[in-house]
């Protein structure tokens, strides 16, 4: 995340099919450490990140 304080992690992103017209999203993420992976886990980002995930159906929808 550019212009935080957080360090770097490396995220993996899989599509996983699972109809012709669904696919499941699994992401693996790798982070520098355990202290670093701890102190991301205490911030309220699960709202921000499931937002930003929640608008995927509408731009795969507007690629078929």
């Amino acid at each position: 995340m550019e212009n935080t304080p957080f360090a770097v992690q490396l995220e993996f992103s899989e599509f996983e099919k699972l109809t012709d017209d669904t696919s499941k999203l699994n992401i693996n993420t790798i982070f520098k450490s355990v202290a670093h992976r701890d102190q991301l886990l205490q911030l309220p980002f699960a709202q921000g990140i499931n937002m930003a995930h929640n608008r995927l159906p509408d731009i795969v929808s507007k690629l078929k």
